[in-house]
């Protein structure tokens, strides 16, 4: 979206995806967020979401590259 120019897109969609993590109690970014299904995880536990730690910083990452 940044990169096709849809700024406000990227910005609402960064806030809808990541923002609802947060929202949903997050401590970190979880790489698949499904905010139907809140117990999913790719690892067959909701107690673990996330393995991938580079995925928890792209919202930092896209913020501070296309100064959002």
């Amino acid at each position: 979206m940044l990169i096709t120019g849809d700024r406000e897109g990227a910005v609402k969609h960064l806030k809808s995806y990541w923002g609802g993590m947060v929202r949903d109690g997050a401590d970190r970014f979880w790489e698949l967020y499904d905010p139907h299904n809140k117990a999913f995880s790719p690892y067959g536990s909701y107690l673990i979401n996330s393995y991938c730690h580079a995925w928890s910083c792209t919202p930092t990452y896209l913020i501070r590259k296309y100064k959002l």
